[in-house]
């Protein structure tokens, strides 16, 4: 009887010392799955989100903005020749690719939509063309300090002549995983 209990003794009674071991790594092994279910999501989901990248500067992200179905979004600029304010209103589509929703501008003239009768019509200082939601997958414009570019989103306006003079934009909207937009908050994209 002795003998077993001096082997009783001996033993390592499952205890404190191992359940805290236990404990600590269960703790980093849920916090390394939650990590990996996170940073899964984060890689797999999908957002429409309107893009404006630099084609010429690695199809760098200048500016990103998730938009749904239906949002619109216009561009707003000076017209090189004729001087005249241009605003192009666009929307987003379920593809999700841009419709061409309408353009407005104050005269006509050289590189401006044709003025079909059918399709213009007048609203104070404007004049308006239907452009019939033609659906476009992306345009590019070159940004100049003629034009004072500016976007205008359902929540911000974008002043675009923060970037350099003659840098050609690509405009779209694009399905893009939620990590796209932790790299270009940090500067990254």
């Amino acid at each position: 009887d002795l003998f077993l209990a001096e082997i009783q003794k001996s033993k390592k009674v499952p205890g404190r010392g191992h359940c805290r071991l236990g404990l600590i790594n269960r703790t980093v092994l849920i916090c390394i799955l939650t990590g990996a279910g996170i940073c899964l999501a984060l890689a797999c989901m999908r957002i429409d989100s309107l893009t404006l990248r630099l084609p010429d500067h690695g199809d760098k992200i200048y500016y990103l903005c998730s938009m749904d179905t239906g949002d619109r979004f216009s561009l707003t600029y000076r017209h090189s020749v004729e001087k005249t304010l241009v605003k192009g209103t666009f929307e987003v589509s379920e593809r999700p690719s841009i419709l061409s929703v309408e353009t407005r501008m104050t005269s006509v003239g050289t590189g401006l939509p044709n003025t079909f009768s059918k399709r213009t019509t007048r609203d104070g200082k404007w004049i308006v063309v239907d452009e019939g939601k033609k659906e476009i997958d992306s345009f590019r414009f070159f940004i100049s300090p003629v034009n004072d570019t500016t976007l205008a989103t359902p929540g911000e306006e974008v002043d675009l002549m923060k970037i350099p003079s003659g840098t050609v934009v690509l405009v779209g909207v694009e399905r893009l995983a939620p990590i796209h937009y932790v790299f270009y908050w940090s500067g990254s994209l």
